[in-house]
Formats: C-alpha cells, structure tokens, sequence
C-alpha cells in the first residue's frame, strides 16, 4: 500500500479574516486528509486572529453557522523553531479539526509571509509537498489535491503544479498560465498600452497562451501565483520565495527559478479552484497600495531576472513612467471621480523616476 505524501497546505492572511475562513471552510471539504493548514498572519489590525479564533472556538461563532471546533496551535514567528516538541499533542486530532497559526510581528508581505510558513513545514513538519493558497481562494472540488499529487508523483522532474483558475461567475482566468516576459511582453501586456489601449493584442495573446484549450496538463513557465503545490525538494532548492519582493510578480520569480533548476511547472487541467482575486478588493486605497508594490516589484524583477539591455530596460521605464504620470493627471481633473489615487501615483512617479536615475548610471 502507498504511502499518501504528506502535504502543506499555507495560507497567508493580512486583515482578510472572512476570506480566510471561507478559505478554510473549503479545504476542509477535500477528500484527502494527509495535510496540516499552517495559518500565517501578517500582522493583521482587523481583529483577524480574535475571529479566526472565535471561528476555531465552534458553535456558530465569527459568521458560521454551527461549524464544529478546532483545535488551534498558535505561535509566534519567532517560537517557530522551538515548536516540535509541542507538535504532537497536535498531530493528535484530525486534520480537519486542527489549524497551525504563526502571528508574523510585522507585515512582511507575501514573499516573507509565505517562506516563514514553508520553512515551518519543511523543517518542522517535513512535508513532501507543500501548497501556497491565496486566502481569497474557495475549494469546490474535492479531489483538486488528490489531482494534482497524482499527476507530480508520476513524474519526478515536476517541480510546481497548479489547478485551472476560475473567477466566481466560472470563467477561467486567462492568467493561470504564462510565459516569461520579454521586452514585447512588458510593453504591450504590463502597461496601458496593452491593458486599456490595445487590449487582447497578439502579444498579449501570446503571452497568456491563448492557444491552450485546457484540455491536456502541459508544462508552462508561469503558473497563477493563487495556488501551486510545490515539491518540498524543488522549493527548497530554489531558496524559496524572493523576500526582495513586497506584493506580486512573485510567480515570475519562482517560475525563473524553478526552470534554471530543471523543473518543470505544470497545469493541471482536470482539477480546478475558484478565485475572486481583485473582485475582493474595493477600497480605492488598497487597490492603489496594491499597483504601487506590483510596480516596485516589477522594476526589481527587470533588475535582477531578465537580460534586457539598458536601452530597453529605459523603454520600459519609460512607458511605467508615463502610465503613471497619466494617472496623475486623472486624479487632478476628475478628483474624488477617478479609479486613482494622488499620493500614490505620486510615490510610484518618484520611484520609476529612481530606475531611471538607476539606469543612467549603470550605463
């Protein structure tokens, strides 16, 4: 009789405690019961960790109707290492009664947020596979685990499988997949002029597969950044997630990694996840907080993991810098009316204008 591989399931939350738990509700329909949920809490300040542990408590508390206790491990970041001498009065209750949670002292983002849970399962828990989940994501398929840890043990040289993503109203999410972003790609897909003015072009089209019809795994260089069950040993040997990042392009960076180690990214088509992503985001802050990081962590990418040449690299940055300045120029006409925020649009104008300062003197 095989051995089912042990699996880490992390889920990383920041002031999103409704999803979270929604979250949480649905991995606990999964029919395989070989995983331990590690909780990671980025310093929330919306009482996330009392309703989470309200939810724990049982009994209909924190919005859910007459859902049955669980037994919650708490610790913080730094007691991480000194936890296994604890852990078995844990691995004592059903998997689907039990939650590890680790209260990060600060935000660290995703990048951090994530590795803190990964080194936790790999070096406490040693889980063969480990699974990054968005908190914003809802299980309804109750073999989507058993899917994919099927398909990665029939194959060794898998590193990262990842299910098909679709939105709330069923439609698949065209980025689940994609390929690695060439000069072309950052022009005419990561700027307006693909996203508002040129929409769907042959580049972008190219860039997110168009012509996949999911109806077959294949191997991909990019997978949707929602949900990836990583083999322990591949992610352990890319040195996990890239902590240079604050939010976003982290899959870019992982799918970089992966494939300069010889491991291949997968989808898998037979198993499926629902994913509200930005439908879940409506505070006009946030939003802007959000496309701030993901500029910041775009520039980085640029610097550390693409071979673009200073000329255009600049071309680049000069397109982000004047979507930016657009922007601008909509919150001053249209106020509290446009989709944007000033301060924002302001602080990622200085930063773009710093890459740019950046790549003169590298010249």
């Amino acid at each position: 009789m095989n051995i089912m591989p042990r699996v880490a399931i992390i889920v990383l939350n920041w002031n999103g405690w409704m999803d979270t738990i929604q979250c949480i509700e649905s991995i606990h329909r999964l029919s395989n019961s070989n995983y331990d949920i590690i909780l990671v809490d980025n310093r929330s300040n919306d009482s996330s960790v009392e309703n989470i542990r309200r939810y724990c408590e049982g009994t209909g508390k924190a919005g859910v109707p007459d859902n049955i206790a669980i037994h919650l491990f708490e610790m913080f970041e730094d007691e991480v290492g000194r936890s296994e001498p604890r852990l078995p009065s844990c691995h004592h209750q059903d998997p689907c009664r039990r939650m590890i949670l680790i209260k990060n002292h600060e935000n660290y983002g995703y990048a951090r947020g994530n590795n803190i849970g990964i080194r936790f399962a790999l070096d406490v828990l040693k889980s063969d596979y480990i699974l990054i989940l968005n908190n914003d994501v809802i299980i309804e398929d109750r073999e989507m685990l058993n899917k994919l840890l099927e398909f990665a043990e029939s194959d060794s040289s898998i590193g990262a499988m990842s299910p098909v993503l679709k939105s709330t109203n069923g439609e698949v999410q065209t980025d689940c997949i994609r390929n690695l972003p060439g000069f072309l790609d950052f022009i005419f897909v990561y700027t307006f002029i693909g996203q508002r003015l040129l929409k769907e072009n042959r580049i972008w089209k190219s860039h997110f597969n168009y012509d996949y019809s999911f109806d077959r795994p294949a191997e991909f260089s990019v997978l949707g950044g929602s949900c990836i069950l990583f083999r322990s040993q591949a992610i352990a040997e890319i040195g996990l997630f890239d902590e240079n990042t604050f939010l976003y392009w982290e899959e870019y960076i992982v799918g970089c990694k992966l494939a300069g180690r010889g491991w291949k990214s997968i989808l898998c088509p037979d198993a499926e996840i629902i994913h509200k992503g930005e439908s879940c985001i409506e505070n006009l802050n946030l939003r802007s907080w959000a496309r701030y990081w993901a500029i910041q962590s775009e520039l980085y990418y640029i610097d550390n993991y693409t071979s673009l040449n200073p000329i255009g690299r600049s071309a680049v940055i000069a397109a982000l810098l004047l979507e930016a300045i657009l922007a601008l120029v909509d919150t001053i006409f249209k106020g509290k009316r446009s989709r944007f925020d000033k301060e924002y649009e302001l602080k990622m104008i200085s930063v773009i204008l710093g890459s740019f300062v950046k790549t003169g003197r590298s010249r």
